[in-house]
């Protein structure tokens, strides 16, 4: 797919939420600063350093130098080695100092997340920053990179819808794929080997690339990570499949459940909850809704219906280039309850719904912030699919 991203905007973009919090220098440290400013895959702890008058650049990995060269649009990308004298903030001092911003108001990126590799400052490197650099002042950027790629660009949307296109074409080959005896692993290898076949370039997940339960492993409380494992399939497993591509750096991420063989009773009373809980996502993922108001919609909604207790009490996160997989996240906390949604966002509709003994079902959905209500990127039915063969 040939799609034009302007990354001379984007930086505008950024350095429009610099100018509001008066940042004369930002340096990003989160993947998603990395990914969202350089346009390439940035694997290695790097930094992008973005200064109010113009100046943009990535302080990356040696060995990714040429590489990096290659496939940014960057045109200054300045290698680090792992040694006194050259490390990776050895460096980004330097070029502070040669640019005559050690006395300026830098923004850096200061946090906490329950996901694991997001990249926030290290507190040594923080410390570095203020030893070297003391008469600067330092301020925490998080908004920054968070307003700034939250609302997509046509562009991005396009390039979300072909990630979701291909999580679908995966989904679908899993399906065709399933049979009593299949192990985890390789209904996510069919999985895999489908979105590679299609153009994913990376198995993002935080979680561990792609995730598969089945059977008992499917109704772990909370139905929280399920790295495929050896367990073979049997008949009347419920089966949870969540794939993860990544297509010029932008993401899909589609979770689907699956019963070889008839549901029970309580399984199709489960599904229909399931269902309906679902709906009330996606409807509530409104533009000026606030993240608060759709939580407490859909947290009536599982009440309504019986399930409190069996859902976790968090329906979504943000979605967008590699690194961005949270924000907002709709979850009724300080950080998030008063964030408006807004329109062209991408939010994932989340649910993670177990009753023990019973079954264990997730959906994960990219869904596209509308005046309407959410639209669905991923076309793969949010209904359980029953193959019984």
């Amino acid at each position: 797919m040939n799609v034009y991203i302007d990354y001379t905007k984007r930086l505008e973009k950024i350095r429009e939420h610099m100018a509001a919090r008066n940042i004369d220098v930002f340096i990003g440290t989160r993947t998603v600063s990395l990914t969202y400013t350089a346009g390439a895959f940035v694997p290695w702890r790097s930094a992008v350093l973005i200064s109010k008058d113009g100046y943009a650049g990535l302080v990356t990995m040696l060995i990714d130098n040429a590489r990096l060269n290659s496939e940014s649009w960057l045109d200054t990308i300045t290698p680090y080695a792992p040694i006194p004298g050259m490390d990776m903030f050895d460096i980004v001092v330097s070029q502070i100092r040669a640019n005559g911003w050690d006395r300026a108001v830098i923004g850096v990126e200061l946090g906490h997340s329950p996901r694991g590799n997001t990249g926030y400052l290290f507190a040594t490197e923080y410390e570095f920053l203020l030893k070297s650099l003391p008469e600067a002042t330092f301020v925490n950027a998080l908004e920054v990179m968070d307003r700034a790629s939250y609302i997509k660009d046509p562009e991005e949307i396009l390039l979300l819808r072909q990630a979701s296109a291909i999580t679908d074409a995966g989904m679908e080959r899993v399906r065709e794929s399933l049979y009593i005896g299949i192990s985890e692993t390789e209904i996510a290898g069919i999985g895999e080997m489908e979105l590679r076949r299609l153009g994913s370039e990376y198995h993002w997940a935080v979680t561990g690339s792609s995730e598969v339960a089945s059977g008992y492993r499917a109704t772990f409380p909370s139905n929280g990570t399920t790295q495929p494992t050896d367990k073979i399939v049997q008949k009347g497993d419920n089966i949870i499949v969540d794939l993860h591509s990544c297509y010029r750096h932008y993401l899909g991420d589609l979770a689907h459940n699956f019963i070889l063989g008839q549901p029970t009773t309580e399984q199709r009373k489960m599904a229909d909850a399931y269902l309906q809980i679902a709906g009330t996502i996606i409807s509530s993922f409104k533009a000026g809704n606030t993240v608060g108001q759709a939580h407490k919609t859909i947290s009536a909604k599982i009440d309504a219906l019986g399930y409190t207790g069996f859902v976790i009490p968090s329906f979504g996160h943000g979605l967008g280039v590699l690194g961005h997989e949270w924000y907002p996240a709709i979850i009724d906390n300080d950080e998030f309850r008063d964030v408006v949604l807004e329109e062209n966002a991408v939010e994932v509709a989340f649910i993670a719904m177990s009753v023990p003994g019973v079954a264990g079902m997730r959906l994960e959905c990219p869904v596209l912030i509308t005046r309407e209500g959410g639209e669905p990127l991923c076309r793969t039915p949010l209904a359980l699919t029953v193959i019984d063969e």
